[in-house]
């Protein structure tokens, strides 16, 4: 079976093939849920006299996609090999049909989960339309669209959508002006027509992150500053299942913009040339903490300890720069 799209598998799905499986040859799952079985809801199907429905297995990485639940009754009631049929599509494909599976039927994903689900997609198909992520994950497009307003802020490929001619065009003009800024750190005899190019803006918008810059200024206007540094849930409250980092982080993004724009606003800072140069590197590494959290989530697993290790090098990095500010 070729590889195919999400949207060809479901048309297909009652005619694939059921394969019978080693239970031993599957991995861990692609599922949405935060908490990723019920114990109960396993017991019960295990007790069932009635067959269960095929488990879905994404073949290039043997990892379930659909059936957590069933695979583990099926290990309950002692056998050692399961009733699947087989995806083929790339990761974010195979999370995406998860996400679907999981959506139209069995237990139901909690609003966390979709949201979560939801910004997940928009990550890894930045392009897709709010309407169509929305009818995916089981949330309205409008909440779509927040998320999708919250990630522009974090990562850049975001604020980009296809148009139906086949060209992109940007959604906000936050990440813009932070391309800029930060192509300028490096190459500040750059022409206003390649910075433009480099980071996706008009010429007029490049003059004037070109004149901030100059100035040790914020690239983005008062406005945007402030929708840059809100991002509100959507719907409703914060579930009781978000992360307990959530709400610090962003009120330690908050604060940590606060000091920087104290700093850029010091006349001693602002005046000179290795003020303003401070002011860039510091605001570029914020950035980058920034994106880096933004795509976590879709990090290899066997990449993750590296990741982690050269963020702890970093730490150490800053810790000995700040003990060394400390002392002057």
């Amino acid at each position: 079976m070729p590889a195919c799209p999400m949207a060809e598998w479901l048309s297909r799905e009652n005619s694939l093939p059921v394969e019978n499986v080693p239970i031993a040859a599957i991995h861990s799952s692609h599922s949405p849920r935060k908490v990723k079985a019920n114990e109960r809801h396993i017991e019960i199907l295990a007790q069932s006299p009635v067959p269960l429905p095929p488990i879905v297995i994404h073949r290039t990485s043997m990892r379930v996609i659909d059936g957590v639940h069933r695979l583990r009754a099926t290990q309950l009631r002692g056998h050692d090999s399961i009733a699947a049929k087989f995806f083929e599509g790339n990761d974010a494909e195979a999370f995406a049909l998860a996400v679907h599976l999981n959506v139209t039927h069995g237990l139901p994903l909690t609003l966390s989960e979709r949201k979560a689900a939801a910004r997940r997609i928009l990550l890894a198909n930045p392009h897709r339309s709010d309407r169509s992520i929305g009818v995916l994950t089981g949330v309205s497009n409008k909440t779509v669209a927040m998320l999708r307003k919250c990630l522009t802020g974090e990562d850049s490929h975001l604020d980009v959508r296809l148009g139906r001619d086949g060209k992109s065009r940007p959604i906000s003009p936050i990440n813009g002006r932070r391309r800029a800024a930060e192509f300028l750190s490096t190459n500040p005899a750059a022409s206003l027509r390649e910075i433009a190019r480099t980071a996706g803006v008009s010429v007029s918008t490049a003059r004037d992150v070109r004149a901030r810059f100059e100035r040790g200024e914020n690239p983005l206007p008062d406005s945007l500053a402030k929708t840059s540094s809100s991002c509100p849930e959507p719907e409703g409250h914060a579930s009781q299942d978000t992360p307990a980092g959530g709400r610090h982080d962003r009120h330690r993004g908050s604060h940590d913009h606060d000091l920087l724009e104290r700093l850029r606003n010091d006349p001693a800072v602002r005046f000179s040339d290795r003020g303003r140069r401070l002011v860039r590197l510091l605001s570029t590494d914020m950035a980058a903490i920034g994106a880096v959290n933004a795509i976590a989530e879709n990090i290899p697993v066997h990449c993750s300890g590296t990741v982690a290790e050269i963020a702890r090098r970093n730490a150490c990095a800053w810790q000995e720069v700040a003990n060394k500010f400390e002392t002057v």
